[in-house]
């Protein structure tokens, strides 16, 4: 993959990338982010409600405001695409995005079922172009200095990994009435508080402990009214020599406990305490990681990450700028493969048994 920068009037150009949908509220950040950097501008950003175009006029005035998905795709002088709809659109528009020659950065968890997964990685392999999926943990540097730490050896072999995520529910934590409309929609979304929390705990078992042998999962809905999908859920991974544990919660009073990530090992434990946005769209703070060994505990402040990681956005166009392929907690495959763990736990939870992987049409 060759980098895709032209140079207008002897200087290199900026990225000109479109925005395919506005009611996913990560979209905010990552447009501001987007417009901070000197590699990409938002020239367009496409969305059917007009309160969301308004708002963009609003905060985002340089930006074209448009109504539909097709006339954004339509426009020949895009270079790339963000895609921020509800988790079955935008897998459906990633895969549009591709078929028109556009490398896609779309949001977490790629798709609200594994087809669609499996479709947009199709796509862009046909393609060749690059995709990423954007996991808004992966720009904290507690979690990625841990992730270091975990690879080099500092807990010895990983025996456990556990990741909870959770708050009070979607309209509790603060999210836009057209987030919360298809949060609360398992059509769309694919699920409920499984499908949101679960995948981020599921890229870290992935790139930790590889693909699991099986998942089983006990997914309930047990307070949130007007839900039509789970509000609290477990999931165990299993593999031959580890197991992670996912947990999930729209019910949760509180923040703690803020650990990103907590890695149980033959040699130590390892804890990334992370504290957490207290409403959707706040920024989450560096983090601190708590390495115990039989010889004591030791607290270590992560380094900070380089420029061209530290968010999405960033990250995504100096990819295409220096020609290099999406990697890490963001690749496309793990993106995939976080997906179909996922889609094994509804599996698991609905039948009420181990569900072994690779997954086979149901």
């Amino acid at each position: 993959m060759e980098g895709s920068n032209e140079v207008r009037g002897g200087i290199m150009a900026r990225l000109r990338v479109g925005v395919l949908g506005l009611n996913h509220d990560h979209v905010w950040g990552n447009l501001a982010a987007l417009n901070d950097n000197e590699l990409g501008q938002a020239v367009a950003a496409a969305d059917p409600d007009p309160r969301l175009r308004e708002r963009l006029a609003r905060e985002h005035g340089g930006v074209e405001a448009l109504a539909s998905y097709d006339a954004l795709l339509e426009r020949a002088d895009l270079d790339a695409v963000l895609i921020f709809a509800d988790n079955r659109a935008s897998a459906e528009l990633g895969v549009r995005a591709l078929g028109r020659g556009l490398p896609v950065m779309i949001e977490k968890p790629m798709a609200a079922d594994l087809a669609g997964a499996d479709a947009v990685l199709t796509a862009a392999r046909k393609a060749g172009l690059p995709l990423m999926v954007n996991w808004p943990t992966v720009w904290r540097p507690a979690l990625r200095h841990g992730l270091a730490l975990v690879r080099s050896g500092a807990v010895g072999e990983p025996v456990q990994l556990s990741h909870r995520g959770g708050h009070a529910g979607p309209r509790e934590y603060g999210c836009s009435p057209q987030f919360c409309e298809w949060l609360y929609d398992p059509t769309r979304n694919g699920g409920g508080a499984l499908v949101d929390y679960c995948g981020y705990g599921a890229i870290l078992c992935r790139t930790v402990l590889g693909r699991p042998d099986a998942v089983t999962a006990v997914a309930r809905h047990l307070r949130k009214e007007g839900l039509p999908a789970e509000d609290n859920a477990v999931v165990i991974l299993r593999y031959p020599r580890a197991l992670g544990l996912l947990e999930a919660s729209w019910t949760q009073i509180g923040a703690e406990p803020a650990l990103a990530m907590v890695v149980f090992g033959n040699a130590g434990t390892l804890l990334v305490h992370q504290p957490k946005a207290t409403r959707e769209g706040e920024k989450a703070g560096a983090g601190r990681i708590q390495l115990v060994t039989p010889g004591g505990s030791e607290w270590i402040d992560p380094p900070a990450l380089p420029a061209d990681e530290r968010d999405g956005p960033s990250y995504f166009l100096s990819r295409i700028a220096a020609g290099r392929a999406v990697e890490g907690l963001c690749a496309p495959e793990v993106g995939r493969d976080a997906q179909e763990i996922l889609a094994a736990a509804l599996r698991s939870s609905a039948s009420g048994r181990e569900v072994t992987l690779p997954l086979t049409a149901s």
